[in-house]
């Protein structure tokens, strides 16, 4: 727009150029010019119209334009043509309501002072990562991010305490706890830090999302409590005391979904800020609920998974994983994948409850499986992370991480993450097993992000990457 605007500026003046030099050297030579006089009557010229200003609306990540946008100024509708936005009439500053197809809608103000062509981001649902395990059903795998390695790293970040469990990704946002219970927003494209709270004393979580709300519901292991906070600003809202409380919380429809080491799971209605019920189980939680439709599953210290009616927390079924469920259960294709840190890896029906298959491995399994195209990814402290047939729990692959498996396994874009005590994280293809790609640095659960950065998970640092470009 401000391109065209300077195309019939120059047109403009280039037109009023010839004009003039046409009246002065018209008259033929030797003979004197006949300058007509001024008409006393004459109209004078309209007053130029002042110029238009323009809104270009693109996606939040990546920065491309939407070409489907539209935009609601004093009522009246306005949709986008092609990259330079939407014309708007000429003010200093506009209340707008921004839409697109497949994106959140925001209602923002826009001040033209600083230039006639402003930006709008909008951001897709879809290429975020709000919960831990990426979605309700907790199956660790993320089908909207297309990116794959190589990668080049962006920026680079030192938190200073243990990660244990990885960013949650919103409209640019990561927001990540460590173990020491500090909460902070960074800028997802910069590493800036935005804010910092202190949630907790000790902390094994990741937060939970509610963009509806703007805020964050936190858990921790001390003091023991569940704090609601503000996305934007980091200010605690108000506070609900569980007691040693280590899963991540599960947010829908206003409602946030938690277990907690007294064997409770909670249904914590976040505008009426109590429990709309509260399940006694009476053995430790410590794995992240899921979420299937109006169906609840989760996994205690006593081996016990239990389907719980999400309404009401009525108990559906219980089924036996074998023993101790230390990490979260994965819903998907009517199973139930639930990791026994003794027994091995057991699938049950997610209708009834009954034992399908169980593969033991041996050693200590805390990892909380991935599901992708019927296969079911999960690691152990034998040093392999595992591919399995979801149907007949035939193991398809094993390869080695090259340190025990903690964390949960992640797939993104096809391609299986997996980090290892041996401090490394590594990728593989997902079918295959082949090995894609490998980073010198690891620890617990691997990666989030969003469309643009994928974030990589050390230690105590977090490093956002893109994927190089093919030369």
């Amino acid at each position: 727009m401000t391109h065209l605007l300077l195309r019939l500026y120059l047109c403009s003046a280039v037109l009023v150029v010839g004009v003039a030099a046409c009246a002065e050297g018209g008259a033929e030579p030797g003979k004197p010019k006949v300058v007509s006089p001024t008409p006393t009557s004459a109209v004078s010229e309209a007053p130029p119209e002042p110029p238009q200003a323009a809104v270009r609306v693109v996606d939040g990540d990546t920065l491309e334009p939407l070409r489907r946008a539209a935009l609601v100024v004093g009522g009246e509708r306005i949709g986008v043509e092609g990259d330079a936005g939407a014309i708007l009439v000429p003010r200093k500053s506009a209340s707008l309501r921004v839409s697109a197809p497949g994106y959140t809608t925001r209602v923002v103000r826009v001040n033209f002072r600083g230039g006639l062509m402003q930006r709008v981001e909008l951001w897709s649902p879809r290429l975020q990562w709000p919960m831990y395990g990426v979605n309700a059903a907790r199956t660790q795998a993320h089908s909207g991010i297309k990116l794959r390695p190589p990668f080049r790293v962006v920026w680079k970040r030192n938190l200073g305490g243990l990660l244990e469990f990885p960013a949650m990704v919103w409209n640019g946002v990561a927001y990540v706890n460590d173990i020491y219970g500090r909460l902070r927003a960074l800028s997802v494209k910069t590493g800036k830090l935005l804010w910092r709270q202190r949630v907790g004393r000790r902390m094994a979580s990741s937060p939970g999302i509610d963009p509806r709300r703007g805020i964050l519901v936190t858990t921790s292991m001390s003091p023991g409590d569940v704090k609601v906070i503000s996305m934007k600003t980091g200010r605690v809202k108000w506070r609900f005391s569980t007691g040693l409380t280590e899963p991540s919380p599960l947010i829908r429809n206003g409602v946030a979904y938690f277990g907690a080491t007294n064997g409770n799971v909670y249904a914590l209605d976040l505008d009426l800020r109590r429990p709309r019920w509260v399940f006694h189980g009476g053995a430790k939680i410590t794995g992240s609920p899921a979420l299937v439709g109006n169906r609840l599953f989760v996994g205690d210290y006593s081996g016990r998974v239990f389907a719980l009616d999400a309404r009401n927390g009525r108990v559906i079924w219980g089924g036996s994983a074998g023993s101790r469920v230390y990490g979260t259960v994965a819903v998907s294709g009517g199973r139930v994948f639930a990791p026994s840190v003794f027994s091995g890896l057991s699938a049950l029906s997610a209708r009834s409850g009954r034992l399908l298959w169980r593969i033991p491995v041996g050693a200590y399994l805390y990892s909380s499986p991935a599901v992708y195209r019927s296969r079911v990814y999960f690691g152990a402290y034998t040093g392999l992370v595992y591919s399995v047939s979801a149907t007949s729990g035939r193991i398809l692959w094993a390869r080695p991480a090259g340190g025990n498996v903690s964390g949960a396994i992640e797939v993104v874009a096809g391609v299986v993450y997996a980090g290892s005590f041996g401090n490394r994280i590594t990728a593989w293809d997902w079918r295959t097993g082949r090995t894609v790609w490998s980073f010198p640095h690891g620890r617990y659960v691997a990666v989030s992000g969003n469309a643009n950065h994928l974030l990589l998970h050390g230690a105590r640092e977090i490093w956002a990457v893109k994927p190089k470009r093919k030369r």
